[in-house]
């Protein structure tokens, strides 16, 4: 009995100790974030459990200043370390934030992720392959890394200071915009170059050429003439809900800027427009 005491005592101890192991939460505005949403259970102490971070899927802190799924939350996010060990992460939402740096190294299984408006310098996601959507359009971002992501749709990174970006190894690619860059070249594939997607946009000074020097000679998407047929354009399913999804983006920076200029709520805003325009209440 004197042999078996000690070694369960210490058992239980190493359980204790492996069940408590943390994540460290260096940014006191995602922390209030993750315990607000009722993710973190060990409160503001700098830290998550792992076990709590695992049940973490889908992640919302865009903007906490005016998001209605945190109401005690009064400070922009400044620093997501800590989220890159989330195992389970697929969606990530951190929009309208002052956010400077983001680090996906880790997190494999992320497959949405929008970030614009923010102050991120440089973005490297060719360690995740599973990414379908990125938006970080409005950022200071000069650096843009890829890499080979077969399961990248969709691409939204205007408004940046990109001067070089290398889509060759997206091949899905359908939908793109980095306009407001000041990219020179977008190096593409050969299939791409041959032919270039219909929802793909770039500034007009901006060309497509493959990594061997070809540059496209033919009229881009956005610099075609606008040609009358009798028969409607069809569109496939990913171009819509790409095309549907930037028009939510749109409205939902439109009213945060009514809402920061007037002063007003955003249950106002919403009840406001309900009763006085023809435009479906938008959430």
């Amino acid at each position: 009995m004197k042999t078996i005491t000690p070694f369960c005592f210490a058992l239980l101890l190493s359980f204790n100790a492996f069940s408590q192991e943390t994540i460290r939460i260096p940014d006191i505005g995602l922390e209030e974030c993750l315990v607000n949403l009722k993710i973190d259970s060990n409160g503001l102490n700098g830290s998550i459990t792992i076990s709590d971070a695992e049940y973490v899927t889908n992640l919302n802190v865009d903007n906490p200043i005016t998001n209605k799924d945190l109401p005690y939350v009064y400070s922009k996010i400044k620093d997501l370390s800590g989220l890159e060990s989330f195992p389970n992460l697929k969606r990530l939402d951190c929009y309208d934030n002052e956010i400077t740096k983001i680090d996906l190294s880790k997190s494999s299984s992320i497959s949405f992720l929008n970030c614009s408006q923010n102050k991120i310098e440089r973005l490297d996601v060719s360690k995740n392959p599973n990414l379908n959507y990125i938006s970080c359009d409005y950022n200071k971002l000069h650096t843009l890394i890829l890499g080979e992501n077969s399961n990248l749709e969709s691409l939204y990174a205007s408004f940046n200071k990109l001067t070089t970006l290398d889509v060759s190894n997206c091949p899905n690619l359908v939908s793109m915009d980095v306009t407001g860059n000041k990219i020179k070249t977008i190096i593409v594939s050969e299939e791409q170059l041959a032919n270039i997607p219909q929802g793909w946009f770039k500034d007009k000074t901006t060309t497509y050429a493959t990594s061997a020097g070809e540059v496209i000679e033919k009229n881009t998407p956005e610099e075609k003439p606008t040609v009358v047929t009798e028969q409607p354009k069809t569109y496939d399913e990913s171009l819509k809900q790409s095309v549907v999804l930037e028009y939510e983006k749109f409205l939902q920076q439109k009213k945060e800027e009514l809402i920061n200029k007037y002063k007003i709520d955003k249950e106002q805003l919403n009840d406001w427009i309900v009763k006085y325009s023809n435009t479906p209440k938008s959430q």
